[in-house]
């Protein structure tokens, strides 16, 4: 596991020297969480993006997923998105997501733990569609005497031909505010390449989450 993730790392950091733009964009998004019973559980979440420095809308949507545990250790999930989203010429576009995924989660030790989250991704527009499949590999730590969460994740995307053309690495903090709210801010820097101009995105994201009793 620590080979595959300084692997990912020193991929992302090479194509980072070789990207021709760059952006500062800022995600903010809200969650309900519904728990139908000690297994499942359904989660709607709304979320809003902004790109050219924060100062233009990028897109919004709305996510509604259900999540099935199998054991302590694997869950699968079932969910669909619907996005308006505004591309570099302000065309808006309509689109929708269903994805599958595959989780697995497991200890280190008492207080480091790790994920490994497959999504498999069909996505649809007027112009076009496309099938992505993510793999997200996560570290979350248990601070002694805190309730701060710091965790970080890296997540690769790979389209149809089995290439890898997006790369996300992520730091962020988790804090309950309440038994049921809690708080989530990261700092992100995503990757593009195969493409015309790729990018490298850096991001600030903020969400919030509520547990339904």
């Amino acid at each position: 596991m620590k080979k595959i993730l300084i692997s990912i790392f020193i991929f992302s950091s090479s194509f980072y020297l070789t990207a021709q733009e760059n952006d500062f964009q800022s995600w903010h998004s809200m969650s309900l969480k519904k728990e139908i019973n000690k297994t499942t559980d359904f989660n709607l979440k709304a979320g809003v993006r902004f790109r050219e420095n924060s100062s233009l809308f990028a897109k919004n949507f709305i996510d509604l997923r259900c999540k099935k545990e199998l054991n302590k250790r694997i869950s699968v999930s079932l969910g669909y998105r619907y996005i308006n989203s505004s591309n570099r010429e302000f065309i808006l576009l309509k689109q929708n997501r269903f994805y599958f995924d595959l989780n697995y989660k497991n200890k280190f030790s008492k207080r480091l733990s790790y994920s490994v989250r497959n999504r498999w991704q069909n996505q649809t527009s007027i112009y076009k569609y496309e099938r992505v499949f993510r793999q997200k590999f996560s570290l979350e730590y248990n601070v002694r005497k805190t309730k701060i969460t710091p965790y970080c994740a890296v997540e690769y995307f790979s389209n149809s031909f089995d290439q890898i053309n997006k790369l996300r690495s992520t730091i962020a903090l988790s804090y309950p505010i309440s038994k049921d709210i809690d708080i989530d801010f990261a700092y992100r820097m995503q990757n593009e390449f195969l493409v015309n101009n790729p990018q490298t995105i850096f991001i600030f994201e903020s969400k919030i989450s509520y547990s339904l009793k």
